[in-house]
């Protein structure tokens, strides 16, 4: 057996300290709307009343002139986080990895100044509530013209 290959790794170890560490979470926030509820509330027929006994209570209310958006969001997802430092000489490192998705997925209702549903939409709340064009009735509230 040659020792000689392994002569320089040994010298090297007591320089090199290191850590690894990892992680496996499973995340599960609030629930998913009732399947067939959201598809059920009609755009122009249903009420608040309707959308509150459909889905819930609403995780968000954002008043957009004299209606609001409310908003549904769930999350049911795993990641993987692996951290890694190391110390060589007098120099220190440090590498994160990180699968997690920070998108929570949901159902937005739009509401007009009488609690009328007039728009609904679903995707990611990121996208639907930052929107910077909400639903065009709101247009109609700042014109004074009346609810649409």
């Amino acid at each position: 057996m040659n020792v000689r290959p392994a002569l320089p790794l040994a010298l090297a170890l007591p320089l090199a300290a290191g850590c690894i560490t990892g992680d496996y979470n499973q995340t599960r926030v609030y629930q998913p709307v009732p399947a067939g509820s959201f598809d059920a509330l009609v755009v122009g027929e249903a009420s608040l009343a309707d959308a509150l006994a459909g889905l819930g209570a609403p995780l968000q209310v954002v008043e957009l002139g004299s209606g609001a958006a409310l908003a549904w969001g769930w999350k049911e997802a795993t990641d993987w986080n692996v951290t890694g430092s190391a110390t060589l000489g007098s120099v220190r490192g440090r590498l994160s990895y990180s699968d997690t998705d920070l998108e929570f997925p949901g159902v937005v209702l739009f509401f007009d100044g009488a609690w009328n549903l007039v728009a609904k939409d679903e995707g990611f709340l990121s996208d639907l509530l930052l929107r910077p064009q909400l639903p065009r009735f709101l247009g109609a509230d700042a014109g004074g013209e009346g609810d649409a």
